[in-house]
């Protein structure tokens, strides 16, 4: 109230009066501004719950007109589910003046915008007494892109969990498939001898299985740890051929095959597994928009890609590129959702039916590899994955798969085979027996230590397993060098080289095997070490 003063004249009075109406039209533009210019939504309500005060922000988050809310209940703004706990709320702070935060309670709160979407919110109460009557402002704001980022975090965390848990299996999944792949390869080898078709065709697909899941361990590892692939030169007709079996075996009968391959493919640069992977992953999606049959076809052929093409594609560069086209006719790909389809995580399969990493996979394999993929669907009529490889600079020196030749054969050379697998030992042994080789075994560095110990002037080469309880592959190793700092060693373990490449490099390891490793590639290794010199 402004009282005049005693000592004011009148002209005093008037100036003072101008002022203080001119202050408070000042004020009330003031507030005028920052409710316009809030980033977060400001509400007031009566009472009653009726709202007076609806500022900008609050149109822009809640999708509706100022002139259509005012004097209208906040109901209308909060989802039917959610309406008992926000008025209980508000009336509990009405009583208390104390918030739920204040009380170390944090009560998930939703908002409904007007074309009926809900999303969640965090809200700030106070309480204004207003010519007699309670009016509450509500400070509102939308935590849609926080909930994300929370949810991609977790996610990630998730991730590093598997990352670490892949890890550690790894080892031990080696290990089992390890004696497998090495003894089917042996019998291989003994029935190739004796003309048993049958018997060779069952121990053809026991290896390839085998092989298959030593395979499947490290996607997990690259996926999950960021593993480099093994890139080399590859003939894509190979890969689809495979890819191709594999369908035909696996696939519902329901499910109408197709197949254009351009028998003359150019040579891509890439990693076998990787792009196995790819192709994979889009036909099983394929498979999956189809649950009651349809038709899946598999084309294969050279292009060009010129500068026009690449200019509409931002992944993509002018060049010679190898391209396949997977095709389905399913249910298709809602166009709402068409540009998400990549994002890690976003799948519309129901839980417990896909994790939402399978096309995110596709394009960061193909991205790694200098390609690219699109994609062009329609509900109810099909969908259309197109990718792109780029063709190898060097077709004339592309590497032909490579036919097995004999394999150099021992004199009678000892090998001591240290290992904590049973099966691996004995699969070991019986591989290097039929090659020349006279194995002694131990189950652990204890053992292998008073082995060596008693037969050193014999054993020419020590093969070790980097796992083992009680006394792991490094200190049995160790401990072999001080009894013979010359002697001959091979690493093996279910984990790759590259994570244990300082450790290999200290301990002045001959070679290392990254199981499940094949017999020939155990026989080979054995002769390149043991042909490196005369021990001692």
């Amino acid at each position: 109230m402004n009282k005049p003063r005693a000592t004011d004249t009148p002209d005093e009075e008037k100036q003072r009066t101008d002022s203080v109406e001119k202050s408070l039209k000042l004020n009330d533009e003031w507030l005028a501004g920052i409710l316009a210019s809030a980033m977060d939504a400001i509400i007031t309500i009566d009472e009653q719950h009726r709202i007076v005060l609806f500022n900008q922000a609050a149109e822009r988050m809640f999708m509706f007109e100022v002139t259509d809310v005012l004097g209208t209940s906040l109901d209308r703004l909060i989802p039917i589910k959610y309406r008992d706990r926000h008025e209980k709320h508000i009336n509990e702070f009405g009583r208390t003046k104390v918030t739920q935060r204040q009380m170390g309670q944090i009560t998930p709160l939703s908002g409904l915008r007007a074309n009926g979407e809900e999303f969640p919110i965090e809200a700030s109460i106070s309480q204004i007494k207003v010519n007699g009557q309670q009016l509450f402002t509500v400070i509102i704001r939308d935590i849609t892109d926080k909930k994300r980022l929370e949810s991609q975090l977790l996610r990630s965390q998730r991730m590093e969990s598997i990352g670490t848990l892949a890890g550690g299996i790894a080892h031990d999944l080696n290990n089992v498939l390890s004696p497998i792949l090495t003894a089917a390869e042996l019998l291989q080898m003994r029935t190739n001898d004796q003309s048993d078709d049958s018997t060779s065709r069952l121990l053809n697909i026991i290896q390839t299985n085998a092989l298959r899941g030593a395979e499947m361990i490290r996607q997990v590892l690259s996926f999950a740890r960021g593993v480099e692939g093994d890139y080399s030169q590859l003939q894509p007709n190979h890969l689809i051929r495979e890819i191709v079996k594999i369908l035909s075996d696996i696939f519902p009968k329901n499910i109408e095959l197709s197949f254009s391959i351009n028998p003359h493919l150019w040579y891509v640069n890439g990693d076998a597994t990787q792009l196995h992977q790819v192709l994979m992953n889009l036909c099983v999606n394929a498979r999956d928009a189809m649950p009651d049959g349809g038709k899946l076809r598999i084309e294969a052929e050279n292009v060009e890609v010129d500068d026009h093409y690449a200019r509409m594609n931002v992944d993509a560069r002018a060049g010679r590129y190898v391209r396949l086209l997977v095709q389905d006719n399913g249910s298709g790909i809602p166009a709402d959702i068409l540009d998400k389809i990549f994002d890690p995580f976003f799948t519309t399969k129901k839980p417990g039916q896909g994790t939402g990493l399978g096309l995110s996979t596709v394009a960061g394999i193909l991205r790694s590899h200098g390609g690219f993929v699109n994609v062009y669907s329609e509900l109810e009529k099909g969908t259309h994955f197109t990718i792109y490889l780029p063709a190898s600079q060097d077709q004339q020196n592309a590497v032909p798969p490579v036919t097995r030749i004999d394999l150099p054969e021992g004199n009678g050379e000892t090998i001591l085979v240290v290992d904590d697998e049973e099966s691996i030992r004995e699969v070991a042994r019986e591989t290097l027996e039929t090659f020349g080789y006279r194995v002694i075994t131990a189950n652990d560095g204890t053992e292998a230590l008073a082995l060596f110990a008693t037969q050193r002037q014999e054993i020419r080469l020590v093969i070790t397993d980097m796992m083992m309880p009680f006394m792991d592959g490094p200190a049995t190793i160790r401990a072999l060098r001080k009894l013979d700092p010359e002697v001959r060693i091979i690493a093996t373990s279910g984990l790759k080289a590259s994570t244990r490449q300082d450790e290999i490099s200290q301990l002045g390891i001959n070679s290392f095997l990254s199981k499940p490793y094949t017999a020939e590639t155990l026989i080979r290794t054995i002769a390149l070490v043991l042909g490196s010199g005369d021990k001692g």
